[in-house]
């Protein structure tokens, strides 16, 4: 059975979760990058999330790990940021989204590209 399935990752505990996130932060401080200026997270809404997964064929979600030099509390860095696009059984990208005739502007294309980026990122859009 294929590990690209709708069931597939798991669920761990914060104490887990906090390690993960620990080293990373560890990293960056080892690196010398001032803590307001490490990215943490990047936010995605659930309505973009959600136009992804149901996709047809969308089993789930494939996030690429990226960078690019961007400008935070007025320093630019290469920050990490990821991209998302949701995946089918096989393994193969979706990179269209369709939209429906009715959910559409009259301007808007038929199908658009299905590769989701540039969340929010934290900091500093980070609520404690």
């Amino acid at each position: 059975m294929s590990t690209l399935n709708s069931g597939a990752g798991r669920f761990i505990s914060k104490e887990e979760a906090d390690l993960f996130k620990g080293a990373y932060q560890q990293r960056k401080k080892e690196q010398k990058i001032p803590q307001e200026d490490t990215v943490r997270s990047e936010f995605f809404g659930s309505d973009n999330l959600q136009q992804i997964l149901n996709q047809p064929g969308c089993v789930g979600i494939r996030v690429y790990h990226a960078k690019r030099r961007e400008e935070v509390n007025g320093n630019e860095h290469l920050v990490p940021r990821v991209v998302l696009v949701g995946i089918d059984k096989n393994g193969k990208e979706i990179l269209e989204l369709s939209v429906p005739a009715e959910a559409g502007m009259k301007d808007m294309p038929a199908g658009r590209e299905g590769q989701l980026a540039d969340g929010p990122l934290c900091p500093p859009q980070c609520n404690g």
